[in-house]
């Protein structure tokens, strides 16, 4: 198995009327998939934890947090130790255009490595 390959470094960028921050992950394509179960709780109106297992930061979405307002954490353990909450009021249709990003990284996704028989893989040339 080729390790670390067919990854996307991306941004998790979170912005309110006063606050805001950015902060570089590695993806994997696991994350797109439970970003995209991450959606569907929210849809339904349930909190949700995303990118909880110590690779990269944690997000964390209340939905009814502050004064009715989202509340989104990010803390992250594996650099910096630094835990952010920043209350963020959503559009209506947020979750939908989410499910757009979402969309169109899954088709913008890179492909590096071929699996050229059963457990066998070999860098895309």
């Amino acid at each position: 198995m080729l390790p670390w390959h067919d990854s996307l470094d991306a941004e998790v960028v979170i912005a309110s009327g006063f606050a805001g921050g950015r902060l570089s992950v590695c993806l994997a394509r696991e994350d797109l998939d439970s970003w995209a179960h991450a959606l569907d709780a929210l849809a339904a109106g349930r909190d949700v934890g995303w990118m909880d297992d110590g690779r990269n930061p944690e997000v964390r979405i209340e939905v009814r947090g502050q004064r009715g307002v989202p509340v989104v954490t990010v803390e992250d353990t594996p650099a910096s130790g630094t835990l952010v909450s920043v209350p963020v009021r959503v559009t209506a249709g947020w979750v939908d255009e989410q499910r757009d990003r979402l969309r169109q990284v899954r088709e913008n996704w890179p492909s590096e490595v071929i699996e050229t028989a059963p457990n066998a893989y070999e860098w895309r040339r």
